[in-house]
């Protein structure tokens, strides 16, 4: 079997090139590297089981000393433990041809052993990966049917609760009867019609003041009549009167009244506003 000039490798009979290094048989080529084997390459990549070329980036199988698709020196390094994940590089074909003359070539060749150019390797596409079956889809809860609203056999049917009719409107209570009598004068100062009460006091427009029974004309400036003196209401069929904290306070029948405290009225009671003095009649 020929040796080569080149790197002293053993050829099969009648090769033409190396199918080391790829050098033309029975020529004694420089032992000069070549230029890319001349710069210091870094160590081929391992990625999961199948090492790159640093020059050209294509896929080689472990153990070859040239890249397949450029030539670049591959160099020795060793070749990568393989952890779990690691993928095993597929089988190579047994029967490859030069994609340049058609030669059949050895097994593990680089280069052409008629024509020198680079080795096919044919690698056998990768089975294609088993899609991943998608999971099943989630059941559907089946929505429950609305329960019939029909009533059954010996069943009445309950009507929805109606709404409160609204409470009725109290009435107003009764309008104060009867009238003031002024002592010394006889006037009679009567209540205004519908009234259920009424101020009893002095006009002032000045102070936006306007009492229902107004004592300016019956002496109740000199008398000491505040503004808004006392109240008179009725409250069911009781008549009231109410101080109103007044300056010159509020008599019946000679009893002072406490501001904001009413005290029932009676027929011919004697009332006095200061010193305004009224007879009350129902």
């Amino acid at each position: 079997m020929p040796l080569c000039q080149n790197c002293g490798s053993q050829q099969p009979d009648g090769a033409a090139f190396c199918d080391e290094c790829g050098a033309k048989l029975g020529e004694v080529t420089p032992s000069a590297a070549p230029p890319v084997a001349a710069m210091p390459s870094p160590a081929p990549t391992v990625v999961a089981g199948i090492r790159t070329c640093p020059v050209c980036g294509a896929s080689v199988t472990p153990g070859e000393a040239f890249c397949d698709n450029c030539g670049a020196a591959l160099g020795r390094a060793a070749p990568a433990q393989q952890s779990w994940a690691t993928v095993p590089a597929p089988a190579e074909v047994s029967a490859l041809t030069c994609s340049n003359c058609g030669a059949q070539l050895e097994p593990g060749s680089n280069f052409c052993d008629m024509c020198g150019a680079p080795a096919s390797k044919g690698l056998p596409a990768s089975p294609p990966s088993s899609p991943i079956p998608a999971p099943p889809p989630a059941p559907t809860l089946a929505t429950p049917s609305p329960k019939s609203t029909t009533p059954m056999a010996g069943q009445y049917e309950q009507a929805p609760p109606s709404t409160p009719p609204p409470p009725p409107a109290h009435p107003p209570g009764p309008a104060i009867q009867g009238r003031l009598i002024v002592q010394g004068t006889n006037a009679t100062l009567s209540f205004p019609a519908g009234r259920t009460e009424v101020v009893i006091g002095r006009e002032d427009p000045v102070s936006n003041v306007f009492p229902e029974v107004d004592l300016t004309d019956h002496g109740g400036d000199e008398g000491g009549v505040s503004r808004r003196h006392a109240r008179i209401f009725v409250q069911g069929i009781q008549v009231f009167v109410e101080d109103l904290n007044s300056t010159n306070y509020t008599y019946v029948n000679q009893q002072r009244l406490t501001p904001g405290q009413p005290l029932p009225l009676n027929d011919g009671d004697e009332l006095r506003f200061g010193r305004v003095k009224l007879w009350y009649y129902t």
